[in-house]
């Protein structure tokens, strides 16, 4: 039986492709958007493009 859930305004299923790209930035990405060194550079592009 496939199963439903209604409660999604208290969370939703994550699509698999979603939380493998989290899972990179959280390992690789960990610089601070406001910041103006590479690793701030590069955590800030991520944000902008997605």
């Amino acid at each position: 039986m496939k199963k439903v859930y209604f409660d999604n305004a208290a969370t939703t299923q994550i699509r698999e492709e979603v939380v493998d790209k989290m899972a990179v930035v959280m390992k690789e990405v960990y610089g601070n958007p406001s910041s103006t060194h590479a690793f701030g550079r590069s955590a800030k592009t991520l944000i902008e493009q997605a």
